[in-house]
């Protein structure tokens, strides 16, 4: 067991930066890397228990668990790699409207507004003023 002990910290390890990438919404293709490395890590772990499965008296429910781990984390690296693969054929997007046109992407300011108004006013001033 104590090679079986590193792989599954490497595992771990790998299985966090996932998790840390998912909170900050990285880009699909830099998912698609650390979803490919978790699984390359899961692979070694699952080749370590099932050539030392007899000799370390590992029992053979750990190794399905194993695969039907790995199975939904190639379902996961392949959606991800999709889309990964839909954005780089896609290109680099282009500039957005406001930028083309010259003009500031941000709101006008808000004008403030005469105090004391009343129901008679109208855009020219108070009409009973007159």
């Amino acid at each position: 067991m104590k090679g079986f002990v590193p792989l599954r910290e490497d595992a771990e390890k790998r299985g966090k930066l996932i998790k840390a990438a998912s909170d900050r919404h990285a880009s699909p293709d830099e998912a698609c890397k650390l979803i490919r490395n978790f699984g390359q890590a899961e692979i070694k772990m699952i080749k370590y228990v099932e050539t030392n499965a007899s000799k370390c008296g590992i029992p053979p429910q750990i190794s399905d668990q194993l695969k039907n781990g790995h199975k939904n984390t190639e379902k996961m690296q392949t959606q991800v790699c999709n889309v990964a693969q839909q954005q780089q054929q896609r290109g680099p997007v282009g500039p957005s409207l406001s930028e083309v046109l010259g003009s500031s992407a941000a709101l006008p300011e808000a004008t403030v507004a005469k105090k004391g108004g009343s129901t008679f006013d109208t855009l020219n001033g108070n009409v009973l003023s007159r």
